[in-house]
């Protein structure tokens, strides 16, 4: 497959085919289809590129140093209130602004 070199760091999500040669499934079209479509926020990981590599759909994000569970798992048990409360409105906003996309 073709490579393309930019020198950006990415997050790759490898989707595995189970009957590659029935083609892709209808549920990772719907998903690669949905996430061409979102609009850029700053609180929805955008989606770069979408590639077949071998038996494979391999899908390019924006990388982001880190994840919720990541930093729950970092944080002390219980988080504060307004920490909670920030990240559930960041959460909130991105999937509002998913649904707005349609």
């Amino acid at each position: 497959p073709p490579k393309q070199k930019t020198g950006e760091t990415v997050a790759l999500k490898k989707v595995p085919l189970r009957r590659p040669e029935e083609g892709l499934p209808p549920q990772t079209l719907r998903e690669i289809k949905a996430l061409r479509e979102i609009e850029e926020h700053p609180h929805v990981v955008r989606l770069r590129a979408a590639f077949a590599q071998g038996p494979a759909v391999v899908l390019a994000f924006d990388f982001l140093v880190g994840d919720l569970g990541g930093l729950l798992r970092a944080s002390p048990a219980p988080l504060p209130p307004p920490r909670v409360r920030a990240l559930l409105a960041m959460t909130l906003r991105g999937l509002g602004h998913c649904h707005r996309q349609h």
